[in-house]
């Protein structure tokens, strides 16, 4: 008995031998693979690598933006972060704005650090913003990669697609790019990226009626305290098309001066041959007053007038903002509008609501809004 006990107690070590030593083979290995295993590149790494100033990196904090971009091929990384560079030095710039309507997209230039080389990277979409996303798949002269320490190395020919968010200033790309050399191998960059940092919409109770607006443009309180008395009215507006929204609310405040006809602003009611009814009203980042206008002899009455801008207003569309400085008075962009197409709209007997049912077309950019619903300008 004693004997086989010995024996089972004997091959247990053994085996227990053995097993020790494969977990002792197996975890050098996995251990020098954890330690080896490169991580994601940040600014600190390329600071390093371009040997910034003390100065130069003071400056390139704030603009060190998140990224999370994958390069393989004939240049391999992981980039968690990039600062916003120059196009001829490695000197940090401004961060990317979030650009207006039918503006420009910003170009964007990001410093980084991929297999302990610095690169710049540059992302340059075309066209101007309608704050909707985009996306490009012709990236030929939009994206290109070039080496910061050796100028010969730039890799621009490429292929795959690019995305815009509505900002303008972020989004993702997955990419192909070559140099213009023979038997070049191309450089895959996969992920997402930024080159700025799009602000924050200010805080407000998205179910108070016309609290958005109050709040995006930054309104005084007692300029507040009257809209909220005499001038936000309920709405039923539906937007479609390069805008996209359903209105509830927006203001007509007719304790201010008013001003009636085209890009005015605060009028619910008729003037001589004329009648105007103005809406403002914010929707996302956006600001928005809506002119309906008729012209009719001897005096406009209930019934439908005609969309269509031309001796009579029409259906007018402005983008714009409220004068915080000017108790809210509505400041027209000259430049971004849109005026009626087709379409109609009606007033009411009681001369203070309506219909409406037009499209309106941007001047400058042909982009197309449908505006559909009821709507309100006074009690």
């Amino acid at each position: 008995m004693r004997r086989t006990i010995a024996i089972v107690v004997g091959a247990l070590l053994v085996l227990g031998l053995a097993v020790y030593a494969v977990v002792r083979l197996a975890s050098p290995h996995d251990a020098a693979a954890a330690v080896t295993a490169p991580k994601p590149a940040t600014c600190a790494d390329a600071y390093r690598v371009l040997k910034l100033a003390p100065s130069q990196i003071s400056a390139a904090n704030p603009v060190c933006l998140t990224q999370s971009l994958q390069l393989s091929g004939e240049v391999t990384g992981q980039v968690a972060e990039a600062y916003t560079v120059g196009q001829d030095s490695v000197a940090p710039t401004p961060m990317c704005a979030e650009p207006k309507r039918w503006s420009n997209f910003p170009q964007a230039l990001l410093a980084f650090v991929a297999g302990g080389k610095a690169y710049r990277l540059r992302i340059s979409a075309p066209g101007s913003s309608e704050h909707q996303a985009v996306t490009i798949n012709s990236v030929s002269n939009v994206v290109e990669l070039a080496s910061i320490s050796d100028p010969s190395q730039d890799w621009h020919q490429g292929t795959g697609k690019v995305a815009l968010n509505a900002d303008g200033i972020t989004g993702s790309l997955d990419v192909n790019v070559l140099q213009d050399v023979s038997g070049a191998v191309p450089v895959h960059i996969s992920g997402q990226w930024a080159c700025g940092a799009p602000l924050p919409l200010p805080a407000f109770v998205a179910s108070a009626p016309c609290a958005n607006f109050y709040a995006l443009n930054l309104l005084r309180a007692a300029d507040v305290a009257r809209m909220k008395k005499n001038a936000c009215h309920a709405e039923g507006l539906a937007f479609s098309g390069d805008i996209s929204a359903h209105l509830e609310n927006a203001l007509t405040d007719r304790a201010i001066a008013p001003t009636p006809g085209y890009g005015g602003d605060n009028y619910c009611g008729s003037v001589g041959e004329q009648y105007t009814a103005t809406l403002k009203f914010s929707i996302g980042d956006e600001s928005f007053l809506l002119d309906l206008g008729a012209d009719q002899y001897p005096g406009v009455t209930a019934g439908r007038y005609t969309a269509q801008s031309g001796i009579s207003v029409g259906v007018v569309l402005f983008l714009g903002h409220a004068d915080p400085a000017n108790h809210g008075e509505f400041v027209t962009d000259d430049q971004v509008f849109w005026v009626g197409s087709s379409g109609s709209f009606t007033v009411a007997r009681d001369m203070k609501s309506g219909t409406v049912d037009a499209t309106v077309i941007g001047l400058t950019s042909g982009s197309t809004v449908r505006i559909k619903g009821s709507w309100r300008c006074a009690a």
